[in-house]
């Protein structure tokens, strides 16, 4: 598997309207527009104006089709260019920061981000979503997720509004960050209605609080914080943006890699999630069918464009023999799998569709940290873990 392999899948997904999600007969045909983002990170450095053209295009396409209070669709038909908003949480984010890497628009920039500002729905700092409207638009993750959030924080960096990014970082350490100690006040004090934020409430009365029953011991943040619940299980990808968007100190930081590396989460390259969910336990739902089975797509799968995240991560901490090793393994998957959307997480099995674009862009971006030695500039941050744009 090699860069040139890449750049071929992702020419297949260009189009005059955008990159598609995946380029083959089968598959995603549509301009998304958190898989075009996250691809534009590594192809964007793709020397071939076919790409390039379609970077941009999507870029416009999806700026076009905003509302008129700012909110960027989750996808646009690349044949009819009707506007989907279902899982609608993280597209302008990311329109936000691919944007700001090959086609700024400050004006389009500021009516997005405003939007997102109404999303901090109880003035906590924080914004909140619908379940399931994030990238894991078929799972539980719900109120103030930890991915979208830290994804807001690279999304105000990108825009230049830096202080405002640094009281978000704040607000997701305040609250995310669980400490192994069993105590679950601190990530949902600020769902009381009343002024009291200690166990008792104004009157006095001793307030309930919920149990950690699993990861009780661990440090990391946790997925979500919804109304004195949290999401418990160890959501990959929103802790390896905790690192690469600086939200997490070097301390931290290399906790979320430790734990990574103790939970054998990696060797895959790596899982999206660490306890996976079973019938039976309180995040699971029907709707997840056959698709959400345990260790399988947003439950435990292997989603190799997460791969190129934890290439990234370990690069900007300096763990550089690791990340080319975590990229070899990378490679092998996309050998495996062509590019394959996801796979297994136990038997790594090719699963969903071939010649998926952010497969192809985040193998890309993987590879130029690890030539690099470090994560481009312009994105996530320069130096190492804890230091920011």
């Amino acid at each position: 598997m090699s860069r040139a392999q890449a750049v071929d899948i992702l020419r297949l997904c260009s189009t005059p309207n955008g990159l598609l999600a995946s380029g083959g007969r089968l598959g995603h045909h549509q301009v998304w527009a958190r898989d075009s983002m996250i691809t534009l990170l590594g192809a964007r450095f793709a020397e071939d104006e076919k790409i390039q053209a379609s970077l941009r295009a999507g870029i416009e396409v999806l700026s076009r089709s905003r509302t008129g209070n700012g909110e960027i669709p989750n996808n646009v038909d690349s044949a009819t260019l009707k506007p989907n908003f279902r899982a609608y949480a993280d597209a302008g984010l990311w329109w936000v920061i691919g944007s700001s890497l090959i086609a700024p628009d400050p004006d389009v920039t500021s009516s997005v981000l405003h939007w997102y500002e109404c999303q901090d729905v109880d003035h906590s700092g924080l914004i909140s979503m619908q379940e399931s409207a994030d990238w894991q638009d078929l799972f539980c993750t719900r109120g103030k997720g930890l991915y979208l959030n830290c994804l807001y924080v690279l999304a105000l960096r990108a825009a230049g509004r830096h202080s405002e990014a640094s009281r978000v970082a704040e607000k997701v350490n305040q609250y995310f960050w669980y400490q192994g100690d069993g105590n679950m006040l601190r990530h949902i004090s600020h769902t009381f209605s009343t002024e009291s934020q200690g166990a008792q409430d104004s009157l006095g009365r001793k307030r309930w609080l919920p149990v950690k029953h699993s990861l009780a011991d661990e440090q990391y943040y946790l997925s979500w914080l919804g109304f004195r619940a949290v999401g418990e299980w160890f959501d990959s990808l929103g802790n390896l943006l905790a690192i690469l968007s600086g939200v997490a100190d070097e301390s931290r930081a290399d906790k979320i890699l430790n734990f990574i590396r103790r939970h054998d989460m990696a060797s895959t390259p790596i899982r999206s999630i660490t306890p996976v969910i079973q019938p039976g336990d309180p995040d699971w739902r029907d709707y997840y069918g056959m698709l959400n089975l345990p260790h399988c797509y947003h439950n435990g799968g292997v989603w190799p464009f997460i791969g190129g995240f934890y290439v990234a991560a370990l690069v900007k901490c300096g763990k550089l023999q690791d990340a080319a090793e975590a990229l070899a393994r990378l490679t092998e998957l996309n050998r495996a799998g062509g590019f394959n959307e996801w796979h297994h997480g136990e038997t790594l099995a090719p699963m969903g569709v071939e010649a998926q674009a952010w497969s192809a862009g985040m193998y890309l971006f993987a590879c130029e940290c690890v030539h690099r030695s470090e994560v481009p500039e312009g994105f996530f941050g320069i130096g190492g873990c804890g230091n920011t744009l």
